[in-house]
Order: structure tokens, then C-alpha cells, then sequence
């Protein structure tokens, strides 16, 4: 591994993260959203 690599894939996660939480915030304070979301994923599963 060479240069930053260990920190450029600690700041991915971190950034990952940030982003997960935001995501889950919406779903959780809007159920407009947190219905076309579960839409979403019970449309993957089914196509599987």
C-alpha cells in the first residue's frame, strides 16, 4: 500500500458514514420518504 492509502480509506469511511447517518435521519423524520424507500428495497429483494 502506498502513500495515504490507509488514510484515504479512513476518511472514505468516515464520509460513509456521515452520509448513512443523514440518510437515516430523513427516513426516520419523513414518512414520505421512509415508505418510498422501503418501496425501494422490497423491490430489490423481490427482484433478487
Amino acid at each position: 500500500m502506498l502513500g495515504d492509502f490507509s488514510k484515504a480509506i479512513d476518511h472514505a469511511v468516515m464520509d460513509s458514514s456521515q452520509a448513512h447517518q443523514n440518510q437515516m435521519m430523513q427516513a426516520l423524520s419523513d414518512p414520505v420518504r421512509a415508505t418510498a424507500f422501503a418501496r425501494v428495497v422490497f423491490d430489490l429483494l423481490k427482484a433478487g
